[in-house]
């Protein structure tokens, strides 16, 4: 009995694995896109690093969660859920995908699949204007990622076992905010 119920509690964590909206198109232009400016845009973002993953193969290019992962995974869905989110956007891993699937069914949002070289750009920032946006990603581009929409190089790579993190940068015009949150 508590297999199934483990398994019932999970079976969300994989329903979206597959499932994501079209990806964003690769920008050949990266320098140029980090450049841009966010003066004329005001949005909320917020970025998390995957859940922690199985690490048992290290040949595995693609590992999905571990327990604990699937754990993290449902303490993301309980603390946004009462936050309103417009997008998803998450990476080309299985990892990334069940991070994010229960927040994902919670908020009725099909997540938008995303390259980390080329997600900021003008296209990005005209597309999230006014919005509320989740992005889910890694240790090495979430940081980056953060810098860019603030416009410092403040953050660092994140350390491997660095799953709690939440940055939550608010753009208003030219006001750029970040807050650094663990969620434990």
């Amino acid at each position: 009995m508590k297999h199934f119920i483990l398994i019932v509690t999970l079976f969300p964590l994989f329903t979206f694995c597959g499932q994501q909206k079209e990806d964003k198109k690769e920008s050949t232009e990266t320098e140029v896109a980090a450049e841009t400016p966010t003066a004329n845009y005001s949005a909320t973002y917020y970025l998390i690093r995957h859940a922690e993953k199985v690490r048992t193969d290290p040949k595995d290019p693609d590992p999905g969660l571990d327990i604990k992962g699937m754990i993290r995974a449902k303490r993301w869905a309980a603390y946004f859920e009462p936050i309103k989110i417009d997008e998803i956007y998450v990476t080309k891993y299985v990892r990334t995908k069940q991070t994010i699937s229960l927040i994902a069914q919670q908020k009725q949002i099909s997540p938008t699949r995303y390259s980390p070289n080329s997600l900021y750009s003008e296209e990005f920032l005209k597309e999230t204007n006014g919005k509320t946006v989740l992005i889910v990603g890694h240790s090495n581009t979430i940081p980056q990622l953060v810098n860019k929409l603030i416009g410092e190089d403040k953050f660092k790579e994140m350390d491997d076992n660095d799953n709690s993190t939440l940055f939550k940068v608010t753009l208003n015009g030219p006001d750029k905010k970040v807050e650094t949150i663990t969620v434990e």
